[in-house]
């Protein structure tokens, strides 16, 4: 690309409009100090978008319009257009030649941009000339005052130089205006900010307030649904009481007379009864007088006996004189009665040996029965001793949430962080009967630790949760997101009959209604069958669409793969909670068990306590008796020896007395058979006459009874009576707090409402109802509808904040990689000009080296440039060591340096040499020569040594004060222009 033509109209001195065309190379213009040659350079920095007018050598922008001299007026418009050739297609304009203009109208601050005739941007001209490489900072025109610069400036300002050359501007522009946007951003962000905590402290007692009203409004409907089924059953339920109060009152005049006639029946039984009971206690007292006539006699005879037996008792013991016969009657009698009475102790100790026997044998029985008792007593503590164990393991494992993958362990662990939006996970939302867990939970397998959300963007928050704190990973389903799955009508109506069918699985589980979108989503279109031939037939009926899973847990997939088998026993999330319920009821039958067990023991041992007591009583008792027989034993031996000495005067005994003797004692007998006999006829008659008293009292009882039930009867009839005016007016009343409160008729509320509580639950959800809605206070219901605002302008702050600083996050990022691209081009310029330039500065100094330098390599984008030369003969210095003509001389090094390693297509030089003596004036012009071929050269001058060696030269000079003009012309002629112009300089020095 290359500049092709410069035209002006009314800039600066340009009053005539001038027009100049270049063909490459390098051209030059010349003219005496104050004929506007400069105007050229300013004219093509100002059309390239020059926005300072101190830059321009003015004071405002409208100075650079035609002032107007002695001979032209001045102007309101200036007018400058460039003319470029872009066949090498550098630039991305699509067209070979493009034009660009600028005008400015005096007194209207607007500046107009025109490319190619067409009104654009100023920013659309600065990024052409920034793509060209010719921008009003770049390289493109240098000044005298630059060589000046690159010389004098520090490393820091000198880098502004290499900045230009590495074409970085416009990424230092793209900075600028990210920069700026991240301001922008920021103070939005900060502006946002505050508007979310002024929304914050608003929505904190709004929320409150908010709360509060929906707590109203639903105890409000909850009260309204429990109540108004209160009220339909009171009167359904106290309308019926009426009806059926008003049938009983019609029974309680029969009833009342059927109980009188009873009582008048029972009435005459008892006084028949008191008549025999008379008959009775008469029969009864002759008896006992009777009984006592016979007593008294037995007593008489028995003392007579007695006496008897005592006086031959004295007799053999000598105590008594008498004759041997009586003797020999008394040792018998005695003998006789030792005798019965060691037998009846020897037939004791048998039965008490028997009892020993029979005791030892139920204490053998206890001891066992103990042994057994304590054996099922140590497997039931063994038991509960197991289930407890596995209980505390299953709280454990559910209270840890040790069987959740870490991902949803993290998540239900974090509950309170995602609040209400988190459900629970699948196993904790649906319920499954024992039986069908099995098959629900093949279906479903890790599906039942996923995550249930109220929608997606809480699924979104909860997995960057996970992320940030290496959480793991867990599935969420947000119910907004899902849809339910089916099994087609059609498809359904075929396999309902066919044997083996249960159900849809979804049918088998129960949820809250809000989680039933849940349940179809993920067992809609699975069907249960009763086993896996079943299921597999069923599969074939409806050609493998769905997924078959059988009670047992074997499953035929949509398509036909077959999965079963035996299948581990492992915990499932769907049954744990089943199955803690299922140990919590085991303990207390367990403890009940062992408990029973324990008190069965403990009554063994009393037995076997008992056995032991009654075991020792039994042998004492056997060794009194021994001890017992063993005296009676002696006093017989003895007897037996006093009767065999009197064994001789036996037949001497008085036969009279023994004749006596024995009819006392048949009398007694006699006696003791009448005394029997009158016993038990007074027995019978004593029991006839309990009997007749037990009759009489239950007739009496009978009576009361009557009495009583005919006093409640009539009683109740006034309870009923009253009962049945409180039923009306309970209906009145419920009836009238439908219509008053609820605004409801009975068979609308009866169509709409019933009571599916208890009567008592029902009556104290509505008293506790009240209560807590009393409790509330003033409700504001406004504050749900302000909520909702409130809470939707704060979601659309934060999600804008949000947007804003991703948009921080971008620009941060975006400033961060211009950094790094201005950082490789800028260590890229100064590693390709350093080359260059010691090879320019070399051929500019007729020998030496120059080299560039980082001041702080480890920070470039603060670091400056500096410059070390060694000129030919001379130390290696840093270059403000050198002399003004040196300095310039490096300085024009660098720039060829960087226009050698970096050419430019357009670059103008305005009186850059003017430092320079003459052998370097030619090295300089020289070295434009060799420059030219990649770069055009507009060189502004007035030595002879650069004017010599330009391809062509434009001439600037004012015919008319004031007013420029340009022209071509011949080198000769440039030479008389400039000795014209010194010789002007010399007749005013000379007149000063």
């Amino acid at each position: 690309m290359k500049l092709i033509r410069v035209q002006a109209h009314g800039f600066k001195s340009f009053a005539d409009p001038i027009s100049l065309t270049f063909d490459g190379g390098v051209a030059g213009i010349v003219g005496p100090n104050g004929s506007g040659k400069s105007n050229i350079n300013d004219a093509i920095r100002w059309v390239l978008g020059e926005r300072s007018a101190k830059e321009l050598r003015g004071d405002k922008m409208d100075d650079v319009i035609f002032q107007g001299s002695q001979t032209a007026k001045p102007m309101d418009r200036a007018e400058v257009t460039l003319t470029f050739d872009n066949k090498d297609g550098k630039n991305s304009i699509p067209h070979e030649t493009f034009t660009i203009s600028r005008v400015l109208e005096r007194g209207s601050g607007t500046n107009k941009y025109y490319l190619n005739g067409e009104e654009c941007r100023q920013k659309d001209i600065l990024e052409i000339a920034m793509e060209s490489g010719i921008g009003k900072s770049s390289l493109a025109i240098i000044s005298q005052g630059t060589v000046s610069d690159i010389a004098q400036s520090t490393p820091e300002q000198r880098k502004s130089i290499f900045e230009e050359a590495a074409g970085v501007s416009k990424y230092k522009f793209k900075k600028k205006e990210a920069i700026s946007k991240l301001e922008k951003t920021q103070s939005n962000l900060d502006i946002i900010e505050a508007k979310i905590k002024e929304i914050e402290r608003t929505l904190i007692p709004l929320r409150k307030q908010a709360e509060k009203a929906k707590i109203y409004i639903e105890k409000s409907e909850e009260l309204r649904d429990v109540e108004v089924g209160l009220l339909v059953d009171n009167i359904q339920r106290f309308g019926d009481i009426y009806e059926k109060l008003n049938i009983e009152l019609e029974g309680v005049a029969e009833s009342k007379s059927d109980l009188e006639e009873r009582i008048k029946q029972t009435d005459s039984k008892i006084g028949q009864n008191h008549s025999f009971k008379i008959e009775l206690e008469n029969d009864i007292e002759s008896l006992n007088n009777e009984l006592k006539e016979v007593e008294s006699r037995l007593k008489s005879i028995e003392i007579a006996l007695s006496q008897e037996t005592a006086r031959e008792k004295l007799i053999e013991q000598g105590e008594i004189e008498v004759n041997k016969e009586e003797r020999i009657k008394a040792f018998k009698k005695l003998a006789t009665t030792y005798t019965s009475e060691i037998k009846n102790i020897d037939n004791q100790i048998e039965v008490l040996k028997i009892r020993i026997h029979e005791n030892a044998q139920g204490l053998k029985e206890t001891e066992n029965e103990i042994l057994k008792l304590n054996t099922a007593k140590s497997a039931k503590e063994t038991d509960l001793i197991k289930v407890k164990s596995r209980l505390d393991i299953l709280k454990q494992q559910k209270e840890n949430n040790t069987m959740l993958y870490k991902g949803t362990k993290t998540i239900i662990e974090n509950k309170a962080y995602f609040g209400k939006p988190l459900k629970g996970t699948v196993a904790d939302l649906i319920k499954v009967e024992p039986e069908y867990i099995r098959a629900i939970d093949a279906v479903l397998s890790s599906a039942t630790q996923h995550l249930v959300v109220d929608k997606s963007e809480t699924a979104v928050k909860a997995v960057n949760f996970l992320k940030s704190n290496d959480g793991g990973r867990a599935t969420f389903i947000p119910l907004t997101s899902i849809q339910p799955k089916s099994v087609r009508d059609d498809h359904l109506l075929g396999i309902q009959g066919h044997v083996g069918f249960v159900a849809v699985a979804s049918d088998l589980v129960n949820t809250e209604p809000e989680f039933d979108v849940l349940k179809r989503f993920l067992l809609g279109n699975v069907i249960v069958a009763s086993d896996i031939d079943n299921a597999n037939k069923i599969s074939n009926i409806l050609e493998r669409r769905y997924m078959i899973v059988t009670l047992d847990g074997d499953t035929i997939r949509a398509g036909g793969i077959i999965v079963g088998g035996a299948k581990d026993k492992s915990e499932s999330l769907l049954g744990f909670d089943e199955k803690i319920k299922e140990f919590e009821k085991i303990i207390p039958g367990l403890n009940a068990q062992i408990q029973l067990l324990l008190t069965k023991i403990n009554e063994a041992k009393n037995k076997r306590s008992q056995a032991y007591e009654f075991d020792t009583n039994l042998k004492a008792k056997i060794s009194a008796l021994d001890s017992s027989r063993a005296a009676k034993r002696s006093d017989l031996d003895q007897l037996e020896v006093k009767l065999a000495s009197l064994n001789a005067k036996i037949e001497e005994l008085d036969q009279n007395q023994i004749e006596k003797d024995e009819k006392s004692r048949n009398d007694f007998a006699s006696l003791n058979t009448k005394k029997d006999t009158i016993e038990a006829t007074l027995f019978a008659k004593r029991q006839s006459y309990k009997k007749l008293m037990s009759e009489i009292d239950q007739l009496q009882l009978t009576k009361d009874d009557y009495s009583s039930t005919l006093n409640n009867l009539i009683r109740s009839f006034a309870d009923k009576i009253t009962e049945k005016e409180r039923s009306q007016m309970k209906v009145e009343t419920s009836r009238e707090r439908l219509a008053s409160q609820y605004k409801l008729t009975f068979d609308a509320a009866a169509d709409s409402y019933k009571l599916e509580l208890p009567r008592e639950t029902a009556e104290e959800i509505v008293r506790e109802l009240r209560e807590e809605i009393s409790k509330l206070g003033s409700v504001n219901i406004e504050s749900l509808e302000k909520l909702v605002e409130e809470e939707t302008r704060f979601n659309e702050l934060t999600h804008n904040f949000n947007e804003s600083s991703e948009a921080k996050q971008i620009l941060v990022k975006a400033i961060a990689d211009i950094d790094k691209v201005i950082i490789n081009r800028l260590v890229n310029i100064v590693n390709d000009v350093n080359p260059s330039f010691n090879e320019v500065f070399a051929t500019m100094m007729g020998g030496g080296k120059a080299e560039l330098y980082w001041t702080d390599p480890n920070d470039i984008l603060e670091s400056g440039i500096e410059i070390k030369a060694q000129p030919p003969g001379k130390n290696i210095a840093n270059i403000k060591l050198f002399s003004g003509g040196e300095k310039s001389l490096i300085a024009i090094s660098l720039l060829f340096g960087i226009l050698k390693a970096r050419p430019l297509p357009l670059c103008i030089l305005d009186e850059v040499e003017a430092a320079l003596d003459e052998a370097n004036v030619v090295r300089y012009a020289e070295y434009l020569q060799e420059l030219k071929a990649k770069t055009q050269f507009l060189v502004i001058t007035h030595r002879h040594g650069t004017m010599s060696r330009v391809d062509a030269l434009f001439g600037a000079t004012m015919q008319n004060r004031g007013v420029t003009t340009m022209f071509s012309l011949e080198l000769a002629e440039a030479k008389k222009l400039v000795k014209d112009e010194q010789k002007d300089v010399s007749e005013v020095l000379r007149e000063q």
